[in-house]
């Protein structure tokens, strides 16, 4: 295997010992992942591409990759049985410390479920920082792209954990730290990400949704955005949908679920929706009690006098048991993040408990 560099990131070749002009067109196969993703879930069921610099995907590169995942050129998943779950997660761990348990149980029951993630997980300078192992001030957009490739990794081990396949996850490629501008943006202009410098859709592991479907990334506006999440609900026609709720205390999970909210409207989705709560209040107060606790349930408390958490119905309407064997399954998916233990490793193992908790979305509102 030889290492090659592009835009100063490591690209590595394996079977080549000599550049191919063809791979140069903007796709590399089979990157190395971190050291500590390299185990064998990555050797065969990796993504085909990694785009280390975001471009519009050409026609042919976009019919190979949907080859490979399955999909007919020019489609994307027409023709199919309508999946059980569609799990909408604002970023790479939402997925799994709002709905893993729900995600084990009913892969195990055989059903089916897919998980869109919204951003790629690129806008965190301090999980950044300690990853590459720089001061905050010396990232660079390439420290981000690097990032945004491994949570994007991380996403494939903590969903493996759960009985997801690779061919189970899309990536939207839309910005983290600014999915709300997105929701909010008007006028031609894209939002841009100050981290990444980006304006449009990409995606390090496996060609963004856009990118795959229309040949070409999406600009972050939120007509594309909102019309992305409308195609997944009409062509998955999913029996069940969660996403966070709409009073989670983090702007992207805010967008997250007025994108969705939006687009179940327009489409006239008729199943049910369920949201999740990840943050409310200071992290150090949500999720509680505090810590692993595979055989305690969440618990509302009161901090400066306000009840956390906030703005909800409590008791939550739907509360989902699970058994500590699935808890401690769980913990092995979250703690697949391991680009996030570094920074926030007390507030991810909180979610452990002997429930999920959710509540439903009726009308636009949550009940």
């Amino acid at each position: 295997m030889i290492e090659k560099t592009f835009m100063n990131l490591p690209v590595y070749w394996p079977y080549l010992n000599q550049p191919c002009p063809c791979y140069l067109c903007y796709y590399y196969l089979f990157p190395k992942p971190s050291m500590h993703l390299s185990g064998s879930i990555f050797t065969i069921q990796i993504a085909p591409f990694l785009s280390v610099q975001p471009v519009p995907i050409p026609s042919i590169w976009s019919n190979l990759s949907k080859t490979i995942y399955g999909l007919q050129p020019g489609n994307y998943v027409t023709n199919t049985k309508p999946i059980d779950l569609l799990i909408f997660a604002p970023h790479p761990d939402d997925e799994t410390l709002g709905t893993a348990g729900v995600i084990m149980r009913s892969v195990a029951a055989g059903k089916r479920v897919h998980v869109v993630i919204f951003t790629n997980g690129d806008g965190y300078p301090k999980a950044a920082s300690q990853l590459l192992k720089k001061n905050i001030d010396e990232l660079r957009p390439k420290d981000y792209f690097e990032l945004a490739r491994v949570r994007q990794f991380e996403v494939y081990a903590a969903t493996a954990e759960l009985g997801l396949k690779p061919s189970d996850i899309t990536f939207l490629g839309y910005p983290d730290a600014g999915l709300d501008r997105v929701y909010k943006s008007e006028g031609p202009e894209p939002f841009q990400q100050r981290f990444t410098l980006m304006r449009k859709t990409y995606s390090m592991v496996h060609p963004d949704y856009h990118s795959l479907v229309y040949g070409m990334p999406a600009p972050y506006l939120k007509e594309f955005a909102l019309s992305d999440t409308m195609d997944l609900i009409r062509w998955l026609q999913p029996k069940e949908i969660y996403v966070t709720d709409g009073a989670d205390g983090h702007p992207d999970h805010q967008a997250a679920y007025l994108f969705v909210r939006d687009a179940v409207q327009a489409t006239g989705y008729k199943g049910h929706v369920y949201t999740y709560l990840i943050h409310s209040g200071p992290d150090s107060q949500w999720p509680w009690p505090r810590g692993i606790t595979p055989r305690l349930p969440f618990e509302s408390h009161e901090y400066k006098e306000e009840q956390i958490p906030s703005f909800v119905q409590w008791p939550p309407p739907v509360r989902v048991p699970m058994t500590e064997t699935e808890a401690i399954r769980k913990l092995k998916a979250i703690r697949a993040y391991r680009s996030q233990l570094a920074t926030d490793r007390e507030y991810l193992e909180s979610f452990i408990k002997n429930e999920e908790i959710f509540w439903r979305m009726v009308g636009g509102n949550t009940e």
